[in-house]
């Protein structure tokens, strides 16, 4: 059986912006609220992960993800109003895509 898979990358002014890894960040960001609790989930150093947060909040024209400072209350991070709309948005891309590579695995298998 032949079967086609996709992932999706999505780049601003040709840098790469979002795709499945940085997805899964902000993802485990979002479930977490902490940068260095979703690095380890990930498996990921916490320097990566850091690296990553700043690619995608250079990208974009507003952040993604805010990061708070460690401190007497701790540190943090989550996901602002922008980067949900954009998380949405990127929800949406990947159903749609997936449902035309699903049809597309059915024709080429007939």
């Amino acid at each position: 059986m032949t079967e086609i898979e996709c992932r999706i990358l999505i780049k601003r002014d040709g840098k790469s912006f979002l795709c499945p890894v940085k997805i899964g960040l902000i993802k485990e960001i979002i479930k977490t609220g902490s940068l260095r609790s979703a690095a380890k989930i990930l498996n990921i150093s916490y320097q990566h992960a850091w690296e990553i947060v700043e690619e995608i909040n250079s990208a974009a024209p507003a952040p993604l993800i805010i990061k708070q400072r460690g401190g007497v209350n701790g540190g943090g991070a989550f996901i602002s109003d922008y980067g949900t709309g954009i998380l949405k948005e990127y929800k949406s891309i990947e159903t749609e895509i997936s449902k035309i590579i699903k049809q597309i695995n059915i024709e080429i298998n007939l």
